[in-house]
């Protein structure tokens, strides 16, 4: 609704590009989720907290590197990506390009809180997997995009999901951390 307000039909035909192109890029990082889940439970059930800690780490780095290389392949060809989805519209090229680079600003930050957040479920803290999950669809993704349009037009349209991003980065880093060191504790017990 925010975009169609803002922006329009054009906006909205934007942002669907935009989206096809950040969830094809997300599918990778969702892709190592999956992969590290049974590993991680099942070495988390059987108490072997290195490679618990192992299969964290790689997966957090290998994420990481997919969301760099995805936002800096937004950031660096903007023009060529959205011309893949459309070749006549100059006035949806335009408006694509813009938000594609706004749009995937905090995208070096998503793959991280995508790993994080299957971690926790792995390890049977759902809530707080669904906490980091809703965070930045919903918890803070909803509030932002409901004020910043006021403020800035279909600007604050675009900027409302690395804005949410960013934030529920922060929160996520912090369960993160604790949690490294509640695994580092249980390493140097069990291990």
């Amino acid at each position: 609704m925010q975009l169609v307000e803002y922006g329009g039909d054009i906006a909205v035909g934007a942002m669907g590009i935009i989206l096809s192109i950040a969830m094809l890029m997300v599918m990778t990082v969702i892709a190592i989720n999956m992969a590290a889940q049974p590993i991680i439970s099942f070495n988390f059930g059987g108490k072997n907290f290195i490679r618990v800690k192992e299969t964290l780490v790689i997966s957090l780095i290998a994420a990481t590197i997919i969301s760099v290389i995805g936002f800096l392949a937004g950031e660096l060809f903007p023009r060529a990506i959205i011309k893949l989805f459309n070749t006549d519209d100059s006035q949806l090229l335009e408006i694509g390009v813009k938000g594609l680079r706004i749009f995937l600003l905090a995208l070096p930050l998503v793959g991280f809180q995508i790993i994080t957040g299957n971690y926790f479920q792995s390890t049977g803290k759902a809530g707080l997997a669904a906490l980091i999950s809703l965070l930045r669809q919903v918890i803070v993704l909803l509030p932002v995009l409901l004020i910043l349009p006021k403020y800035y037009g279909l600007e604050g349209v675009w900027f409302a999901g690395p804005i949410a991003d960013t934030i529920s980065a922060f929160v996520t880093f912090f369960f993160l951390l604790r949690e490294m060191r509640k695994l580092n504790a249980q390493i140097a017990v069990y291990n």
